[in-house]
């Protein structure tokens, strides 16, 4: 941060890494013998917040200076949110509302875009937004040739021949239609349609009337996805 940190009056101190001086915070909270920072160091949850910062940011996230202006024990923005914490909630929030205010300082200091910087910034942005467009074509296109496949082929599909068409094997394809509630089977061992796939017109139910070999007239039904029914099956095939 090119700005400096102030905490109720008092100027905080960074080393050439950037990282606060504690004994500049803790003179700021009152400079108490007890919130002296060596106490609050030798802390085991500090130590663990320590080494945890540590591993995640590859330097040192406390480090002590010994000698001339600079002595002092400099720690980064996380470990000063801790140590303010630790010390109370009152001076925890104060440190909270100082680093705020240091942000929205830079960012006022930050001059405004030229016409040419604007006019560059907003090409990067264009082109960026063509090469997610044409990635998202790519993407798609496949699943979209699959459900035009279906949606634009002509007549019925058997509950057989399902499975097949999609190559997933007509058993799977039959449960399938079991797990997304488009068929279930009666008691008498013949599958039958939900009704709001019927009426979503993903599936058709034909009925046939035949005389059996005694002269009896018996009416059977059979069921059918349709084009749109399969287009469907396949985006939700390729969807998951």
């Amino acid at each position: 941060m090119t700005s400096t940190l102030s905490i109720l009056g008092t100027t905080i101190r960074q080393d050439a890494e950037g990282r606060f001086c504690l004994n500049d915070c803790h003179r700021a909270s009152s400079g108490e013998n007890k919130n002296r920072p060596s106490i609050w160091v030798d802390n085991s949850q500090t130590k663990a917040l320590i080494a945890e910062i540590q591993a995640e940011a590859g330097i040192p996230a406390l480090t002590s200076i010994k000698g001339g202006n600079a002595s002092g024990t400099y720690a980064c923005k996380e470990l000063v949110y801790a140590y303010a914490m630790w010390i109370s909630a009152s001076f925890h929030l104060t440190v909270i509302r100082a680093f705020d205010a240091l942000v929205t300082q830079g960012l006022h200091s930050v001059k405004p875009l030229t016409r040419e910087q604007k006019i560059a910034e907003a090409f990067v942005l264009l082109h960026e937004d063509h090469e997610k467009a044409k990635e998202q074509i790519a993407v798609l296109t496949p699943k979209a040739e699959g459900f035009d496949r279906f949606a634009n082929s002509i007549g019925r599909t058997n509950l057989r021949e399902v499975g097949k068409a999609l190559d997933i094997g007509s058993k799977r394809g039959i449960e399938l239609l079991r797990e997304t509630k488009w068929i279930f089977r009666a008691q008498n061992g013949k599958w039958h349609a939900y009704a709001d796939k019927i009426d979503a017109g993903y599936v058709e139910v034909k009925y046939a009337t035949y005389t059996n070999t005694v002269g009896e007239e018996i009416s059977t039904q059979q069921v059918f996805v349709t084009p749109k029914g399969m287009a469907r099956l396949s985006t939700r095939l390729q969807q998951h």
